[in-house]
């Protein structure tokens, strides 16, 4: 049995044929002499992981580990070509290998699962200072920089879906650019209110969990008996506004479900509205609390990933670190579910990070959902 160092382990989805790839279709090497898409991607995993704060602690860091240097074939690296690779390499090229190895393991989770709960939600990063005066362009309110939208698997706890805007991109315009797959539920917040789009993840044979705002215009259907100790009522409802704003129409003319839900320590009921007529009250209403897995998993990456301060402040460079932020996230997980399950997921990238070169033995060959020709069929046939 051959032996790996745990970090060859860590990167055995990153194939040279999904590198490859990736590079064939946006042309990253076109310019590049000695630094390599490959190398920079490897480099900028070992950032996210080591969490390095500065270009100069990474060549220091970086540089001094010579049998990791040899391992993955990089030759010594130069703070300005990592600058430069950061801004010029378009950070496209990563979010599509970010993408292909969410799409990989979507795939695996159809298999073995029969309905799959998607939450939907996004995050604000934020870049304030010198150097990110393109992000004032479209700043908000809240939020000068980018926003982070995640399509988030309940099961797998995982991401299978990113995107990245400007802050006032609406998150309910994202959504709507996303595939939707048919049994799937799809749960977000209030966000991403557009009777249309609700009713188009109907017409696709979804389902969606959502709250409902206050101000909408509903008749009431039928009224159902309330089962569940925090189930306050159980309704069909309609909608009454047949043109809601701006001679926009409401295509969603069929019967909707309302659920309120009561809330601990004295907090206004959560109304929440479904297409999932047959499903207990109280089911419903544990999906959408489940929706904070997402923001688990927004908090988690803040803290334990480099997402917050940035190795360069162009809007590529930043877009770079971000993909190759969920990349690793991604990765981590894998090795945690192959080798390391007893682990939560922040020991397990710690242990990582200790042990980067450290020896194991392990299985020759990466398990089948890593193979290219399964990320080639996703292409094929999803448009990915």
């Amino acid at each position: 049995m051959k032996k790996y160092t745990i970090f060859q382990s860590l990167l055995k989805p990153l194939t040279e044929q999904l590198i490859a790839e990736a590079v064939k279709r946006f042309n990253t090497d076109r310019y590049s002499k000695g630094f390599k898409t490959r190398d920079h991607l490897m480099a900028m995993i070992f950032v996210q992981v080591n969490q390095i704060k500065s270009l100069r602690e990474l060549e220091i860091s970086f540089n001094s580990q010579t049998a990791l240097k040899r391992l993955l074939d990089i030759a010594k690296l130069n703070r300005s070509t990592l600058s430069d690779a950061n801004n010029r390499r378009t950070a496209d090229c990563f979010l599509w290998v970010a993408q292909h190895l969410m799409s990989a393991l979507s795939r695996k989770i159809r298999k073995e699962l029969g309905r799959v709960v998607r939450l939907l939600d996004s995050s604000p990063i934020q870049l304030k200072g010198w150097g990110y005066e393109w992000a004032k362009e479209n700043r908000t309110l809240r939020n000068q920089g980018l926003k982070l939208h995640i399509e988030y698997d309940l099961q797998w706890g995982m991401p299978v879906r990113m995107m990245t805007s400007h802050p006032t991109r609406n998150d309910c315009t994202m959504g709507q650019g996303w595939p939707l797959i048919a049994s799937t539920i799809y749960v977000f917040d209030k966000g991403y209110c557009d009777y249309n789009w609700w009713w188009k993840i109907k017409q696709k044979e979804a389902f969606f969990v959502t709250r409902l705002k206050e101000n909408a215009a509903i008749e009431m259907v039928e009224e159902r008996k309330a089962e569940g100790e925090s189930i306050l009522e159980d309704n069909l409802i309609k909608f009454k506004n047949k043109c809601p704003r701006g001679g926009k129409k409401n295509l969603y003319v069929e019967p909707l479900r309302r659920i309120i839900v009561k809330r601990e320590n004295g907090k206004r009921p959560l109304v929440i509205v479904t297409n999932l007529l047959d499903m207990t009250a109280e089911c419903v209403a544990n999906l959408y609390k489940d929706r904070w897995e997402i923001e688990l998993f927004f908090k988690w990456i803040k803290q334990n990933l480099k997402i917050k301060k940035f190795l360069g402040r162009s809007e590529n460079a930043v877009k770079v670190q971000l993909a190759i932020a969920i990349i690793t996230y991604l990765l981590v997980v894998l090795f945690k579910n192959l080798f390391k399950k007893s682990l939560s997921l922040q020991h397990t990238l710690i242990w990582v990070r200790h042990n980067l070169v450290t020896k194991k033995n392990y299985r020759t060959k990466p398990p089948p959902i890593y193979h290219f020709s399964t990320l080639r069929f996703l292409v094929n046939k999803e448009g990915v």
